[in-house]
């Protein structure tokens, strides 16, 4: 077992070197093939290999000129702190928004500030969660704004204080409740425990809260994470649901809804989180548009992270 171990770091080494041969001094791929005496196959297998296994980082040094003009537009005319509009990716358009949200929440990390900062749960955001270097931050306290766990008491795969508290060795305080409570006296209850009141009083003082921004609709995140049963998804579209925010959903003015379902969320409202951090969402994709339009309608973000299509739909549609 050693031996097979040894061989895989030395390859991985090797493709280290190639890699920065490639992205950093400019060599060939030839160039590297003749140095390390192989073929140019094997050359470019090793960068493969560095790409993939993420040896190296990409990092967008200077604006795209249209994006950039996007980004203005949506600031002044949502008012938001922060808004980065990045190229839309050919094949996974989740890949340069949530590397934009790790350049941006990595800036902020470095800010002599407030050091928590809170998430909700999403792919997108696990997208960003997974572009953060692994680089110590102990000074740092990560706290979660949302339940993190299923009807059935299964946790959210797509929680991210915890990843990325346990990446970077950053302080967690997970917010270990169900999603939605079984009833709403069980709701009060839950909030009325001691950790939840410390957990209250580090979001309210966070440097930005990050949330992902999904429909509300048959198939959506809602129902997909089993947060909510069919009998409920269908109480929430007629009840004119478009959109939600950590699983508060809202209508198209991004007006948080009254009901059953809403009084059994322990979670933070992100109405009430707008007053007074800095909520940044992060999506993109047509899907996300009617949600993310009347999320900033209601001033539920003052910050967005998205793509140029999203971006575009949002501007000509407004």
């Amino acid at each position: 077992m050693n031996d097979i171990g040894d061989v895989s770091g030395r390859k991985l080494d090797l493709a280290t070197r190639a890699a920065w041969l490639y992205y950093i001094d400019g060599a060939t791929q030839d160039e590297i093939a003749t140095q390390f005496d192989i073929s140019r196959q094997s050359a470019q297998r090793l960068i493969a290999l560095a790409v993939s296994e993420r040896l190296i980082e990409f990092r967008i040094q200077s604006p795209v000129a249209e994006c950039a003009a996007l980004a203005q537009r949506l600031r002044a005319r949502h008012g938001l702190a922060i808004c980065e509009v990045v190229p839309s990716g050919l094949h996974d358009p989740l890949a340069s928004v949530g590397l934009a949200a790790a350049q941006i929440l990595e800036t902020q990390f470095g800010q002599r500030s407030s050091g928590v900062f809170g998430f909700s749960t999403g792919r997108t955001l696990l997208r960003m969660a997974r572009e953060i270097p692994a680089r110590a931050r102990p000074d740092l306290r990560l706290v979660s704004i949302v339940g993190n766990a299923a009807r059935d008491g299964c946790v959210s795969p797509f929680e991210i204080a915890m990843r990325l508290a346990d990446k970077i060795g950053a302080k967690c305080y997970p917010l270990q409740l169900p999603v939605a409570a079984v009833s709403a006296e069980q709701c009060a209850m839950l909030k009325k425990q001691p950790a939840y009141e410390t957990i209250r009083e580090l979001v309210e003082s966070a440097r930005a809260i990050y949330v992902g921004v999904s429909d509300v609709n048959w198939g959506g995140p809602l129902q997909q994470d089993r947060f909510v049963d069919e009998a409920e998804m269908g109480s929430l579209i007629e009840g004119g649901a478009i959109g939600e925010i950590a699983a508060w959903p809202f209508d198209k003015n991004g007006r948080i809804l009254s009901n059953d379902y809403t009084s059994r969320l322990p979670g933070f409202r992100p109405d009430l989180l707008a007053r007074i951090v800095p909520v940044v969402g992060v999506a993109a994709g047509a899907r996300k548009v009617a949600a993310l339009r009347a999320a900033l309608k209601g001033d539920l973000l003052r910050g967005l992270i998205t793509d140029e299509q999203t971006a575009l739909a949002l501007i000509e549609n407004d």
